[in-house]
């Protein structure tokens, strides 16, 4: 049998519902994880301060895992920081221009908008809820962690495979974080290295990690972790890749497999367990 000692979960599709809100009793299921030992982390695109806000009285209790693993935080102590460097992501932002697609600077403190997409702000808002709009991200110079592309039209994975995944996947990271979203990364950010980090400060093998998701941008983390879930709501054609599957975002599946976890006492083993493939 495996102890899981570290537990992850992505946001949007995964913990939470169909209304973008936290399932009730996700609190309590904290507290009584802690109580067994096992920490929870957000695992999100958002960027850590957007995190925080969603968690006003779990600071102490859990870690987050901000920008698809740009940032990693637990108990006030940062552990890890990605910067991407100012020219690369101002190329970012010349080539997103060409493309007119949507483009966001994904600041420490704030996300940098041009002034000209204000009409998508109650969109983006809702996951950088700190926005500055500025006339041109090409001439910005702030600390960032990642560059985010917007696609109103929800085409991210055809602008992907034909823009910027050819564009940028050699040099950085890139991933579709949903339908209308791509990421790009410094090389070798993603959500898997920053669970993988976090377990390593909390001594653990993948051995005792668990993660849930249900997209693209979940995939390092999903195979990072021995028990990494699969939503059933998710994009199929990941189901190959990936150990087992978790009940769908809308029947709260992740809150199924925590309340299993915490019967058998943080023991668990595959056979637990619905596989994906």
């Amino acid at each position: 049998m495996d102890r899981i000692g570290l537990i992850a979960s992505d946001m949007d599709f995964t913990l939470l519902d169909e209304h973008s809100q936290l399932p009730p009793g996700f609190e309590q299921m904290v507290l009584d994880l802690e109580g067994e030992g096992i920490l929870f982390a957000a695992a999100s695109g958002r960027p850590l301060y957007t995190l925080e806000k969603m968690f006003p009285t779990l600071h102490d209790h859990m870690a987050f895992i901000a920008d698809n693993g740009g940032v990693v935080r637990w108990k006030d102590e940062t552990i890890y920081e990605s910067r991407m460097p100012v020219e690369e992501y101002r190329a970012m932002a010349r080539y997103c221009h060409e493309a007119g697609d949507v483009g966001v600077v994904c600041g420490m403190e704030c996300a940098y908008v041009e002034e000209r997409y204000q009409q998508y702000d109650r969109v983006l808002r809702k996951f950088y809820t700190n926005i500055t709009y500025v006339e041109d991200l090409t001439a910005l110079d702030v600390a960032a962690d990642k560059y985010t592309i917007y696609l109103p039209r929800d085409n991210a994975r055809a602008a992907y495979d034909d823009q910027y995944g050819p564009g940028f996947g050699q040099r950085f990271s890139v991933a579709v974080a949903g339908d209308c979203w791509v990421d790009i990364m410094n090389q070798g950010v993603n959500k898997g290295s920053a669970l993988e980090l976090l377990g390593r400060r909390r001594g653990l093998s993948p051995d005792g990690i668990m993660a849930f998701g249900d997209t693209y941008n979940d995939t390092e983390m999903l195979t990072t972790a021995r028990y990494g879930f699969l939503m059933s709501n998710g994009s199929k054609d990941l189901r190959a890749r990936v150990p087992y599957l978790a009940p769908p975002h809308w029947d709260h599946g992740v809150m199924q497999v925590l309340a299993q976890v915490l019967r058998q006492g943080g023991l668990v083993t595959p056979r637990d367990f619905t596989p994906a493939h």
